[in-house]
Formats: C-alpha cells, structure tokens, sequence
C-alpha cells in the first residue's frame, strides 16, 4: 500500500485521515451514506470523526463521491476532475 500521504496514519483499524473527516456528530450519517453507495471499505470514526479506510479503492470511492480532489495523489490513486 506504499508509504501513508500527508496527514494520514497506517493503524490496526486501517488508514486514518482527518483531513478527510468530519464532525464527530456527522460520523454515523456519513457512514450510513457510503454503505447505500455500496462503500464498505470506509467510514468515520464517532468518536472524532477521522475518515477510516481499508483500502485506496475505498478512499478512492468515497473521493469521487464528495467530489474530493488530491494534489498528492500517486500514480493509479484517483485525483480529483
């Protein structure tokens, strides 16, 4: 899986970005959104909401539908339109 990018730490739980997270109280909702998007790789962390990622497809799922962009990305990770 490489190295972890700016902001993010490699954890028993997955990879773990705040960059990426939300407020804790939205932790659950965004969550349940994923999952209806069929997304089960990725969710947030309730208690302080960290964006939790098992792998770069689900990082990369979750990206493309928030309409997140990376100016880190690496070759084959999924930057942004």
């Amino acid at each position: 899986m490489g190295r972890p990018r700016i902001g993010e730490k490699r954890t028993a739980e997955g990879h773990i970005s705040k960059a990426m997270g939300c407020h804790p109280s939205q932790a659950r909702e965004f969550t349940e959104i994923y999952r209806k998007h069929g997304i089960t790789d990725a969710r947030h962390r309730e208690s302080d909401g960290a964006f939790v990622y098992g792998s770069r497809k689900g990082r990369a799922e979750v990206m493309k539908m928030r309409g997140m962009i990376d100016k880190d990305a690496g070759f084959g990770d999924f930057a942004g339109s």
